[in-house]
Formats: C-alpha cells, sequence, structure tokens
C-alpha cells in the first residue's frame, strides 16, 4: 500500500489562443485540476492559496470548495495477509 501524499492542485486560466507571453498578464482562472482530473467548484467559493514559505521540503495549504457526485463516510476493513 502507497503511503498517503499532498495532492497536485493546478488552479489554471485555460485559454483558447496564444494572447501574450507567459508571466505577460494578469491569470484569471477558470478550472481547476486535482492530481490531473479537472473538478467543479462553485463561482462563489473563491480557492484559498495559504501563506507560502519558500524552502525544499514546503507543502502549500490550499483550501476548495467542490461540489461532490458521491460522498462516502463509512469503515475500511483491513485487506486480509496470504501466507
Amino acid at each position: 500500500m502507497e503511503a498517503p501524499r499532498g495532492a497536485v492542485i493546478e488552479i489554471v486560466e485555460k485559454r483558447h489562443s496564444k494572447s501574450s507571453p507567459p508571466g505577460g498578464d494578469v491569470i484569471i482562472p477558470n478550472e481547476i485540476r486535482i492530481n490531473g482530473q479537472p473538478v467543479l467548484a462553485p463561482k462563489d467559493h473563491p480557492v484559498k492559496v495559504h501563506e507560502i514559505a519558500i524552502q525544499g521540503d514546503d507543502v502549500v495549504l490550499v483550501t476548495l470548495t467542490l461540489f461532490a457526485r458521491r460522498v462516502l463516510i463509512a469503515p475500511e476493513e483491513p485487506e486480509e495477509t496470504r501466507a
């Protein structure tokens, strides 16, 4: 079993044409992806990216409000180990 790790969060402005060089204008995000998968988020709940300290091993805290298709809250039994 893999150890848990931080998710890859992408907050991007998905453009339909090249308008200017990267970093040359304001970004207006219109898509959020978690581990490469686009997710639905309400317009009236903005993404909050908390303070970022630039160090090699730091992670970033991000608060998102998302629309869920299904929410499961249940116990999960351990997998049986075979000898």
